[in-house]
Formats: C-alpha cells, sequence, structure tokens
C-alpha cells in the first residue's frame, strides 16, 4: 500500500458541490457509503442549480424512498418523462454558459443509464465527473463490501480504514464534533479534517444569494482544466 495512505468515506451524493470533489482529490481511496440510511431532503437524490440567479432543486424521483431504508436499497422511479424535464430544464438554465453542450453531454450520457439501482446510478456519476476533473482517486464502488455487522460511527469508519489499510483518514469539517482524534490514534490512524475553498468569486459559481450549488453549475461556467486546478485547492488540518 502507498506510504502514509489516505482515505475518505463518505455517502453518495447527486453531483455534488465543489467541496465533495475536493474531498476525492484529497485522498488515495474514496469509499463510497451507501449501507447508512437514506436522508429525506438530503443530497442523495436532488442538488441546486441556478435558475435566473437563484437556486433551484433539480431531483430525481425514487421509489419509496424512506428513511427506514439504505440507499444501496433505494431505486430511481421509471422514466415517465422525468429526464427529458432535468435535461430540459438544466439546458434552459444554462443555455448561454461558455460549458453548456459539454456538461449537457455528460449529463445525458448519466440519464440514459439511470435506471434501477440509486447506488449503481450516484456511483457512476461521481465516476463520470472524477473523470472529468482529472482526479486520480481510487473510488470504492459500495460500502457493502465491507462486512458491517453491528458497527456503527466511528467504529464503522476505523473498520473501513483498517481494512483499506489507512493512515490518514480525512473527513469533512463537520465531523470535528462526531469523531475523538485519540480514538483514531489508538488504531494507528490520524484523523485530519479538510476545509474546502470554493474559489466562488475565481470561478463565477453560486447563486446570487451565495448559495453553494452543484458541481454542474461550476461545470457550465468553467473550462475542465480550470476546475481541475481548483478541485487540488483546499487546506488539511489535524485534529
Amino acid at each position: 500500500m502507498p506510504a502514509g495512505k489516505k482515505v475518505a468515506i463518505m455517502q453518495p451524493y447527486f453531483f455534488p458541490y465543489l467541496g465533495y470533489w475536493q474531498l476525492l482529490a484529497a485522498v488515495d481511496t474514496f469509499v463510497i457509503l451507501d449501507d447508512v440510511n437514506y436522508i429525506n431532503r438530503g443530497w442523495i437524490n436532488r442538488n441546486r442549480i441556478a435558475i435566473n440567479g437563484e437556486p433551484s432543486w433539480l431531483t430525481v424521483p425514487l421509489n419509496g424512498a424512506s428513511q427506514n431504508k439504505l440507499i444501496c436499497d433505494i431505486t430511481i422511479a421509471p422514466d415517465d418523462g422525468w429526464k427529458k424535464r432535468l435535461q430540459r430544464t438544466l439546458a434552459t438554465a444554462y443555455a448561454k454558459a461558455p460549458q453548456s453542450a459539454n456538461v449537457l453531454a455528460l449529463f445525458e450520457q448519466w440519464l440514459a443509464q439511470a435506471d434501477g439501482d440509486l447506488s449503481a446510478a450516484l456511483h457512476h456519476s461521481i465516476t463520470q465527473v472524477a473523470a472529468s476533473l482529472d482526479i486520480k482517486t481510487t473510488i470504492i464502488p459500495s460500502s457493502c463490501i465491507y462486512p458491517k455487522g453491528e458497527l456503527k460511527g466511528a467504529d464503522r469508519i476505523l473498520d473501513i480504514c483498517k481494512r483499506e489499510g489507512a493512515s490518514v483518514y480525512v473527513n469533512p469539517p463537520g465531523g470535528k464534533e462526531l469523531y475523538d482524534a485519540a480514538m483514531f490514534r489508538e488504531a494507528g490512524i490520524e484523523l485530519q479534517f479538510l476545509q474546502p475553498d470554493l474559489h466562488q468569486d475565481e470561478l463565477r459559481s453560486g447563486a446570487s444569494d451565495g448559495s453553494v450549488l452543484s458541481i454542474l453549475d461550476s461545470m457550465m461556467h468553467n473550462s475542465a482544466e480550470k476546475l481541475a486546478g481548483a478541485v487540488k485547492r483546499f487546506e488539511l488540518s489535524r485534529a
């Protein structure tokens, strides 16, 4: 394994914001945590884009989604026209954006295979965008390959890190209240936190009210090369 191997573990989100991709870029291996409970009104099947400068939701319909179900057990609703509606919404919102044609083609490719398994579709979108942003991180497609048993919270995270041979675990700043650095040290793993830098002024990304938007918005306004540089500019701090 690489010296100082860094691992991050996150739920799969629907075309998440720039900070998510900075987390991917910060580590050697990224584990998609899809055998945890679905979150209603979260980021798993929806995200925000800008329509006339205002934040607006882009949502993938699901079959019987519930917080009592695991993400990996949820399926995407059959296409009753929602795919064309999403594509049309995105196309109209960003008709004048410089990278519109490229991003719409990527999104159309994603829509074409977005059937059935929600987790598989989200994994596909994550690998699509990672490739376009020149992120070389290994993406583990499903946390289900790791026996979950009764493990929860930090115990589950540590178990996955050990199985991956990690010496460093990188988490978004929100985890500072959840994880005990001493617990990680005892397991021989250093706990680090990523502080995203969204470069909103530089990237001309975001709604007029300052809302953070989907990576789709950033991709519409900036070249792949510019974004590839932006995802690598972040800060890591030790716990």
